[in-house]
């Protein structure tokens, strides 16, 4: 099984980045192959619309940041997205990366794959519902099948480090994540 990480925090020691390195340490433990991307890290355009994606070899034609991005996602089994949540939605980083998913309604080649999300928020879960229910579509629409969302009360540095639930909440969707045969 592999797992890709994607998050979309500028803090490369944010609440977001915890989150991720505590799962990604908790799936190395169990020898399950990870690997994490800050997108933040990576120069990601805007989708120009163009449809290029839509016909003939179903790829977007633009070079960017994105060329590695898709290889990830191609190469992995289950997806992880972790963003900070902006105004009730993903950041602007989580969002460039989610436009340029058109290739993937085409080609349909994240089709089975596995997600979920991590999503730390200033206020908790109740500003995170409109964010899920987007990533739920994206999933639906792409053919893949949504996990579970960790949303949790974080706003400043450490919170997530200071919440002893958080470290649980990992636990659970590392089980989650486990249970498929891939």
């Amino acid at each position: 099984m592999r797992v890709a990480i994607f998050t979309g925090s500028p803090r490369t020691n944010g609440n977001t980045a915890t989150m991720a390195q505590f799962l990604a340490n908790e799936l190395t433990k169990l020898d399950v192959e990870n690997s994490l991307f800050n997108l933040y890290e990576h120069n990601i355009e805007p989708c120009l619309d163009c449809r290029v994606c839509k016909a003939d070899a179903m790829k977007c034609v633009q070079k960017d940041g994105m060329t590695l991005l898709y290889e990830k996602l191609e190469w992995a089994d289950v997806i992880i997205f972790g963003t900070p949540i902006y105004w009730f939605g993903p950041s602007a980083q989580t969002k460039l990366m989610i436009d340029r998913f058109r290739p993937y309604f085409a080609n349909k080649k994240l089709y089975g794959k596995k997600a979920a999300l991590l999503l730390p928020a200033g206020s908790g879960i109740g500003d995170c519902e409109m964010t899920i229910e987007q990533f739920k579509r994206i999933f639906k629409a792409l053919g893949m099948m949504f996990i579970d969302a960790i949303a949790v009360k974080a706003y400043d540095v450490d919170d997530v480090k200071n919440d002893p639930k958080v470290q649980g909440f990992i636990d659970d969707l590392v089980a989650r994540i486990t249970e498929f045969e891939i």
